[in-house]
């Protein structure tokens, strides 16, 4: 009999000790989900940072595209100046810098005429010297009256003859020495050879063009548009210009508002600077933005504000929530006019609005969000720019 109650008492309190423990179970797998949950909600609901740039007003005017080219400021055609075999001569394609030698003339002929007219002058140097200690000697024999002032008169006159043909001979030389430093052409700038007209050996004259000298850092953009649109630009002002490497502003160095009849256009050119030089390259097709209308004053955005779509773009604008947090909101935008960094955009904003800039692509309507400061921003780029440079 004891032994059966214990056997009862036994089958009885085990699913007791089953159950509590299940019940343990279910509540730690409760409270693990609830806990994840909770943590999907606060990743849900944690502020995503951003950072911003203010909307603007800057003055805009509608543009058209015109095509122009690159040439160099300074391509010159050279010649030797004087006639003569070619010794030598630069290969089209070598760089040359201020003063190289380009190509040299045969100077035997021009080196004896010099070594000719050196004794020429020597000898008429002579024959003034003789004259002059007569005209002297002849003076004092005229002041003891032994000569007539006639034959003073004479040899005087042969003096100064003499002394002529001195400063002929010199004249002269000067010129054979000038032939002499022309039978060696020499780089006026620096630049590239692009063209070669003649071959060592050759006979060539004085006016005939030996090579071609093009400047490769001395750029400038001319085109043509139409000349109802001269008045809407001026020399100093800055137009975009667009070409393989990107897009640049280059400064308008002058305006030709000169056209005829055929063509109605007008020529102006833009410089370019030293630094965008290696961007360009003569004979290069660039596109420039003109602008064929007075400015006004419009609203623009940083192009990096812009979040493209298929159908329509937008950008997110910082505000102030209930809870006196940022928050941004969706807003769609029409695009006008670019100019340099900026958009010109018809969209619900008006200059002083924050836009966000960076941390846009991950965004949606009504998001939290912590705006970097500056410095942090500063901070940050300065991060990502080592991490790319690492990798």
């Amino acid at each position: 009999m004891f032994v059966n109650n214990q056997t009862f008492s036994n089958s009885k309190t085990r699913p007791q000790h089953f159950q509590s423990n299940w019940h343990v179970a279910l509540f730690g797998l409760v409270w693990l989900a609830g806990g994840f949950a909770g943590s999907l909600q606060a990743n849900e609901t944690a502020a995503k940072v951003v950072s911003v740039a203010p909307v603007q007003s800057q003055l805009i005017s509608p543009q058209m595209m015109v095509s122009g080219q690159v040439y160099s400021r300074y391509q010159s055609n050279l010649s030797a100046g004087v006639d003569g075999r070619l010794e030598w001569i630069a290969e089209a394609g070598q760089q040359v810098a201020q003063g190289d030698v380009l190509a040299k003339l045969d100077p035997t002929p021009l080196t004896l005429r010099k070594n000719e007219l050196q004794a020429q002058l020597k000898r008429s140097q002579i024959n003034a010297a003789r004259l002059d200690k007569e005209l002297a000697r002849l003076k004092t024999l005229v002041a003891k009256q032994l000569i007539s002032q006639t034959q003073l008169d004479q040899v005087q006159a042969d003096r100064d003859l003499a002394l002529a043909d001195v400063e002929l001979n010199r004249a002269s030389l000067a010129q054979v020495q000038d032939q002499l430093s022309r039978a060696v052409v020499t780089a006026p700038f620096a630049g590239v050879v692009s063209q070669r007209h003649h071959q060592k050996g050759e006979e060539v004259s004085r006016s005939e063009t030996l090579l071609q000298l093009v400047s490769l850092t001395d750029l400038e953009v001319r085109l043509f548009a139409p000349l109802a649109y001269a008045t809407f630009i001026q020399p100093g002002q800055q137009l975009q210009v667009y070409q393989q490497q990107g897009q640049t502003q280059l400064q308008l160095s002058s305006v030709i508002p000169v056209s005829d009849v055929r063509s109605q256009t007008f020529e102006a050119r833009l410089a370019v600077t030293a630094a965008d030089a290696n961007n360009f390259s003569v004979g290069q097709l660039v596109s420039v933005a003109l602008p064929t209308a007075s400015a006004s004053l419009s609203t623009v955005v940083h192009r990096d504000a812009l979040v493209l779509g298929k159908q329509q773009h937008a950008v997110f604008l910082v505000q102030q929530n209930k809870e006196g947090g940022p928050q941004v909101k969706r807003l769609t935008v029409e695009l006008g006019q670019e100019q340099g960094e900026w958009l010109q955009v018809k969209a619900a904003v008006k200059p002083g609005d924050q836009l966000v800039v960076r941390g846009a692509d991950t965004l949606k309507d009504g998001d939290k969000v912590r705006v970097l400061s500056e410095a942090e921003f500063a901070l940050a780029k300065s991060k990502s720019t080592a991490d790319t440079v690492a990798l």
